[in-house]
């Protein structure tokens, strides 16, 4: 996750967040340890999926996400 990806999870402005280095540092490194621990636990692969299907509208997204369920669901089918 981006620094920006992070500040819209939590619903701040990145200002916001830098204000927190300063004047709430604690708060400012759960922050940070939050995003090293969510980054660190893709593969490439994964993280440039993520990044694809970010860029994607959401009725994109809806259309892959349900491709990906009916196949998975296909897979557990065959079983």
């Amino acid at each position: 996750m981006t620094i920006r990806e992070i500040c819209e999870y939590i619903n701040i402005t990145t200002p916001t967040l830098y204000n927190w280095k300063r004047e709430k540092p604690n708060l400012y490194n759960i922050v940070m340890n939050f995003k090293n621990e969510n980054s660190n636990n893709f593969s490439k692969a994964e993280q440039e999926i993520i990044k694809l299907f970010r860029s994607l509208n959401e009725l994109e997204k809806e259309f892959y996400l349900s491709d990906i369920k009916a196949r998975v669901l296909k897979k557990q089918l065959e079983k």
